[in-house]
């Protein structure tokens, strides 16, 4: 079983009630080439180490550290977190603090802080949050509160995904943060208190399904063939009785709340007389049968307003070697993450339940792996989707795309939703770079939910064009023995899986929103941020403007 996270307890005080403890490190947040006086003339080792910094030429993992330092005749750890400036142009000297590379910057600087604790034996630690985001305005600059609550909300998810590693496969684990402090400058009354208790909730929230999504995503192929990912995403266990039944059954025991209902299709002869031919042609190579959840999230809300209805489609991949077209070495690395859109599509559900989000949504989470075997599908076989198009396979390693199409399809008929949001690991984003989402929308109304989503999340976005513009794309999509080819002969890796998918919606203009966070694939994504769980916040926050 994995090792648990314990629900890091988190306080919140003024500076004037700060206690020094030989083994509770105190983290300071400073700034590059930006004195805080304030905190310069409470921890002036920590205003020296800050200049050092600043003139450093090349700054390693110093720029998150812990020292010693003499508090009367107590030596207590003392530490310091570096934020480095965002981009900005040559010349331009000011500091942006509403720009979201800022507060990727603050959520890296600060989940490496939290795995420093860590490594050092730490289990409690201060954090001392810098003197422009005292709360002491919060009452009448709506900007400033915006400002802090984003920063306390970012601090709190990173600690807490820092508690998320995958401890289970080392013996000797460092210790796991228990007791976290926020401090702050200024004076403390009921309106700071409710207003740090407000952020703190949310930032715990979603850093936990976060890191949830990390622990899934990470967790080695070996330890999640389908039936393993579900009893780990879900707390339950199906029981595969026989692969040929094509009736929905309950899943029984999940950790959801009763509000939620799992039911599940499993085997990839019960699926395929299911009608997911494309679901079935992607398992048949591998030793494990696929398993297709459904998870119903229902809202219990007294409110006249109609609730909407989102549906999200999760592509769970649980390891890709490339099928018939088998992956090089170079390319199997990580592609035990290729179920992330999985992980993400229930943990938001399972986020949604916990935060009593009157949205009604169901994930549709097809769960396989796409090996190569006596019976893997080949290029050039043609397999009828759900909705009874023809779909010629051209590359077998365009499998995600295959598993969403039937998802998508089965939704269509059935689900009737306002809106669906479709998550995988589709394309390449190598000359996009390591901490960008690539999103597309099916219709122009969406775009104004996007862009405020990524303001929200700090979860930055590379839109694709509409749809309308990437006709030559969708016109390679057509097949000469088939209704569609899976992939055209020229390889469009950031527009063809949204092209393809496009074809299993009824609307000419539909109310779709397509999520692809292939930069945690990425070597340098952690670097940025970006790893396992990047996108569980930008769709969180696409959910609450359904609200």
């Amino acid at each position: 079983m994995p090792r648990q996270s314990p629900e890091i307890q988190f306080f919140f005080q003024s500076f004037s009630a700060i206690e020094y403890q030989s083994d509770t490190p105190v983290l300071c947040y400073v700034f590059e080439n930006q004195s805080d006086m304030i905190l310069a003339n409470t921890f002036p080792e920590v205003e020296k180490a800050r200049e050092m910094l600043d003139k450093a030429r090349d700054r390693g993992n110093e720029t998150v550290s812990i020292f010693g330092g003499l508090r009367g005749d107590k030596i207590i750890p003392l530490g310091i977190v570096y934020i480095r400036q965002p981009w900005r142009r040559r010349g331009q000297s000011a500091w942006n603090i509403d720009s979201i590379n800022f507060y990727r910057e603050l959520w890296e600087r600060t989940m490496l802080a939290a795995n420093r604790v860590r490594s050092a034996g730490y289990t409690d630690f201060v954090l001392v949050l810098p003197s422009k985001f005292r709360p002491e305005n919060i009452r009448n600059d709506r900007c400033q509160e915006q400002r802090l609550g984003k920063f306390i909300r970012s601090v709190t998810e990173a600690v807490i995904y820092a508690n998320h590693s995958l401890d289970e496969l080392i013996q000797d684990a460092p210790p796991l943060i228990k007791n976290v402090t926020l401090t702050y400058f200024g004076e403390e009354d009921r309106e700071v208190n409710n207003f740090f208790q407000r952020s703190i909730e949310e930032g715990q929230a979603i850093g936990e399904e976060t890191g949830r999504v990390r622990q899934l995503t990470v967790l080695p192929s070996n330890l999640k063939h389908p039936l393993q990912f579900v009893n780990r995403a879900t707390g339950a266990i199906p029981k595969p009785r026989t692969s040929k039944s094509k009736a929905w059954r309950l899943l029984k025991g999940h950790h959801f709340s009763s509000r939620t209902k799992i039911s599940y299709l499993y085997g990839k002869e019960g699926i395929e007389k299911f009608g997911f031919g494309l679901i079935h042609a992607v398992s048949k190579g591998s030793m494990y049968n696929p398993i297709f959840l459904k998870v119903h999230y229902r809202p219990l809300t007294d409110r006249q307003k109609p609730v909407k209805k989102i549906v999200l489609v999760g592509k769970g991949i649980v390891f890709d070697t490339g099928g018939t077209n088998a992956k090089d070495d170079s390319n199997l690395e990580r592609m035990n993450y290729d179920m992330a859109g999985a992980a993400i599509a229930l943990r938001t559900v399972k986020l949604a339940d916990k935060m009593a989000l009157p949205v009604e949504l169901i994930a549709l989470v097809p769960i396989a792996e796409n090996a190569n075997g006596p019976e893997a599908v080949r290029p050039k076989d043609v397999v009828k989707a759900y909705n009874g198009k023809t779909v010629e396979i051209v590359n077998t390693d365009a499998e995600g795309r295959l598993v969403l199409a039937d998802a998508i399809a089965y939704a269509e008929k059935h689900l009737k939703a306002d809106c669906t949001i479709t998550i995988g690991t589709l394309g390449d984003m190598s000359d996009m770079g390591p901490d960008l989402i690539k999103v597309g929308f099916g219709n122009d109304k969406l775009r104004k939910k996007i862009i405020r989503a990524e303001n929200i999340s700090t979860e930055k976005v590379i839109l694709l064009p509409s749809i309308d513009h990437l006709n030559e794309v969708y016109n390679e999509h057509l097949g000469d023995v088939s209704d569609l080819l899976s992939c055209p002969e020229w390889d469009y890796f950031h527009s063809a899986p949204f092209v393809f998918l496009y074809n299993f919606f009824n609307a000419e203009r539909p109310e779709w929103i397509f999520v692809d966070p292939s930069a945690l694939f990425e070597t340098d994504a952690d670097s940025y941020g970006a790893g396992p769980g990047f996108g569980v916040k930008f769709i969180w926050y696409i959910l609450k403007q359904y609200v």
